[in-house]
């Protein structure tokens, strides 16, 4: 079967290259800016550390006329010619010089970088070599001109949030609530008007995958389509916030920023066997609707905060395990430069993850863009280094705490026994008793029952916690005057200094929590909220989620975004408040036909709704459901074994996508050919790609085949007809053409088998499948 002008048919050979074509024609990908992120994280600290020296407008001599401290410096190139050749690493300079296979040409000619540095360089240019450093690629004179603080802060995302009477509008009958009211304002003064509202069916579909990640089932479509109420959709959005797949679905989101996964990274990636209670973490405080204020003191500073029972307790040391969830290369030998990487790790997610700033680029020097000097960054840092993330005397590892549980009564009971045996034994004076002894500790330890206590990733603060120094150029041993630790001053009043109050013994991070969880911080609402519209509404009003800097995207509806924000704090940081009420709009039941694209070709003012593709997640679940596989459990560890390695993980597992193991080194296919975020960046909005390989994806993956064939028997065991097949896979009935050509594909096909197996299948690749009208 095809899909062609949006509607499906049979066709005999299904793995003709011509159905990808067609089932994936006319549909673009968006920009996406991970390569941007690589260089910020990965390649920026490694060309300044190593090579500004010789070769920046900064140097003393500049060497070779070379300038690598802009893209237009390396773009122009030196004496020898063109330093990199973007996507061609083997024959760039730069490249070939940091392999010192050439003896003649060595770079830093005194000594190699770090294997991981040089695969970071590399890397970076066969990807294209993304670079947003600005330049004239000339020497220019030295010095930098100091940062504006004064001047930053009247930019937007630096300005409080600010409650402006509610737009007046002309169409007054069409807004729901005071959401629309900002939206139809911004239409009509381009002179713009709405499109038409999305019908029922499609409505409802859009609910159950935005907040459940899982399609209703014909009699849910029927209770809906029947139920005369106004507030019907009201009840459906309630019903839906209330099940347990919400915080699967959307728990799933957070870890996308969170930057989770359940390995390191790298050569020989360090596996993170409890990393799963982080993520069983995230699902329950989303179900629960744990005001986000909570959630990011938790986050931050969760085994630093009060608890009133042990389960209080060991969910906050759980959710503190998400600083040191990064991709960190913990074999690097120079083991100071580990614990940097480790902490700059955590400064760049923490910003990234709350307040939308890219803080990593002010490692080396003053922020280029935006108003974020490098004493900030270091006053950051020097929270992070007043904790303890690496294990102490040995640090190839992470921190782990124990968590309180009850143990086993068997187990009680052997460690009792074994306690008294080791106690008898230190008593023992006499010969043989001692002899003994020990043969009798030795046969019981061999007894031991195989249960350990259970652990948590997390932290501790250090046990001297003090300031850090600027590291100049970003050197770990270049080490300049020291800064008192704080936040980023431009986000402060004016007059106030970005010092905290941090006292003895203290890391400085419950302080830092409690400053990015206040009202009073301009951006964490903010960028929180922007999360939010982007999941629900298809795109962010600030299109760049993890960045509201000076080179992110400005809001496209700057008011409501502050309405927004001022919402939220208002409701007590409820994130299911604030999704009710986005759904309740009018805008968010928009239908996704075009009526005025001419006048907006980019949607940016929101005419009509934005059509969505299914995550991979989403589309590997809807097979599960649809075709009676879906594992339904809950929780727990998803790795088989604690020896289990991520290269090479053979996912066999049917549980929701959210229970999958997800690793760094190696990834269910389904997610990677379908776009699932790298989780050694913060991703906010994932990259959404349309490529035929996709499409073949889903007419030769065995894993498609098997739901197909397994869809095929569900159907025909519950005597569906063609029509109640598309309705229950599609959430709608077929055209009449649709109809005429499935009957006419089975009639001529002499194996009826076989053809509910192809028919099934082609359901499962057309576009109505895997996009939300």
């Amino acid at each position: 079967m095809i899909f062609r002008n949006g509607q499906c048919f049979p066709l005999l050979a299904i793995g003709a290259l011509c159905v990808s074509l067609l089932i994936t024609s006319g549909l673009e990908a968006q920009p996406s800016s991970p390569e941007i992120e690589f260089f910020e994280s990965k390649v920026r600290p490694v060309l300044a550390e190593h090579c500004y020296e010789c070769h920046s407008v900064e140097a003393d001599k500049l060497k070779g006329s070379l300038l690598l401290d802009s893209a237009p410096g390396w773009k122009t190139g030196g004496d020898s010619g063109t330093a990199i050749i973007p996507g061609q690493p083997d024959d760039s300079r730069l490249i070939k010089a940091i392999g010192h296979t050439d003896p003649d040409l060595r770079m830093p000619p005194k000594y190699r970088l770090e294997p991981d540095e040089i695969a970071a360089l590399r890397q970076w240019v066969a990807t294209g070599a993304a670079d947003p450093r600005e330049g004239d690629g000339t020497l220019r004179h030295k010095g930098s001109k100091e940062i504006d603080i004064e001047g930053g802060r009247k930019f937007w995302a630096f300005r409080p949030p600010v409650a402006v009477p509610l737009p007046e509008v002309a169409d007054s009958k069409w807004p729901q609530s005071e959401i629309d009211h900002f939206v139809l304002a911004k239409m009509e003064e381009s002179h713009l008007k709405p499109g038409a509202d999305a019908d029922k069916r499609t409505l409802l579909r859009r609910a159950y995958f935005d907040l459940i990640g899982l399609p209703p089932t014909p009699a849910q479509i029927r209770e809906f389509l029947d139920d005369p109420r106004d507030d019907a959709f009201a009840a459906v959005v309630d019903g839906l916030l209330a099940r347990p797949e919400f915080g699967e679905r959307w728990g799933r989101h957070w870890l996308d920023v969170a930057r989770f996964a359940e390995s390191s990274g790298g050569g020989r990636s360090l596996m993170f066997p409890h990393a799963w209670r982080f993520r069983d973490y995230v699902i329950d405080a989303f179900n629960a609707d744990k005001p986000y204020d909570e959630f990011i003191k938790e986050h931050l500073a969760g085994d630093l905060l009060p608890w009133a029972n042990e389960s209080e307790r060991n969910e906050h040391l759980v959710a503190s395990g998400y600083l040191v969830l990064g991709a960190i290369n913990y074999e690097l030998q120079d083991k100071e430069l580990l614990r940097m990487e480790v902490i700059d790790e955590q400064v760049s997610a923490m910003g990234r993850t709350f307040l939308g700033m890219t803080l990593d680029c002010a490692r080396c020097h003053d922020h280029k863009f935006d108003p974020i000097p490098t004493a900030d960054y270091y006053a950051l840092a020097g929270i992070f280094g007043s904790t303890e993330s690496l294990v102490p005397g040995n640090v190839s590892g992470y921190v782990t705490q124990k968590l309180k549980a009850d143990v086993p009564p068997h187990v009680a009971a052997y460690r009792q026994e074994l306690a008294e045996l080791k106690a008898s034994l230190q008593d023992a004076v006499a010969e043989p008793e001692i002899a003994d002894l020990k043969a009798e500790l030795k046969e019981k330890e061999k007894q031991a029952p195989g249960y350990e206590d259970p652990v948590a990733m997390s932290v501790k603060d250090a046990d001297e916690p003090e300031d850090g120094h600027i590291h100049i150029r970003g050197g770990v041993r270049n080490k300049g005057s020291k800064v008192p630790r704080g936040v980023l001053t431009v986000a402060l009043p004016e007059g106030r200094s970005g010092a905290l109050p941090v006292n003895d013994g203290e890391s400085g991070r419950r302080q830092l929590s409690e400053w990015i969880a206040s009202a009073d911080n301009p951006l964490t609402a903010r960028v929180m909220v922007n999360r939010i519209w982007l999941h629900l509404i298809g795109q962010g009003i600030v299109r760049t989620p993890d960045n509201f800097g000076a080179t992110g995207e400005m809001p496209s509806h700057p008011e409501l975004l502050d309405y927004l924000a001022m919402k939220f704090v208002e409701t007590g940081w409820s994130t299911k408040a604030m999704i009710r009420e986005i759904m309740l709009s009018h805008v968010y039941q928009l239908s996704s036909s075009a009526s005025t694209a001419a006048g907006d070709p980019e949607n940016r003012l929101l005419t009509h709704a934005h059509r969505k593709r299914l995550q991979a997640e989403a589309l590997r679940d809807s097979m599960l459901v649809l075709s009676g596989s879906l594992d339904p459990a809950r929780g727990g560890r998803t790795i088989r074994k604690l020896s289990d390695y991520d290269l090479g993980y053979t996912f066999d597992t049917s549980r929701r996508s959210v229970y999958v193991p997800w690793f760094r080194n190696s990834m269910l296919d389904m997610f990677d050919v379908f776009d699932a975020p790298n989780p050694n960046l913060v991703i906010g909005r994932r990259t959404e790609t349309n490529l035929p390989t996709q499409a073949l994806f889903l007419m030769n993956s065995p894993f498609v085949r098997e739901q197909a064939e397994q869809l095929s028997k569900h159907l025909q065991g519950e005597g569906m007809t063609h029509t109640a097949a598309y309705e229950y896979v599609l959430g709608r009935p077929p055209s009449a053409a649709e109809l005429a050509a499935t009957r006419q594909f089975f009639n001529a096909n002499a194996d009826q088998q076989e053809a509910w197996n192809q028919f099934c299948q082609t359901l499962f690749a057309c576009v109505d499948f895997r996009y939300l009208n």
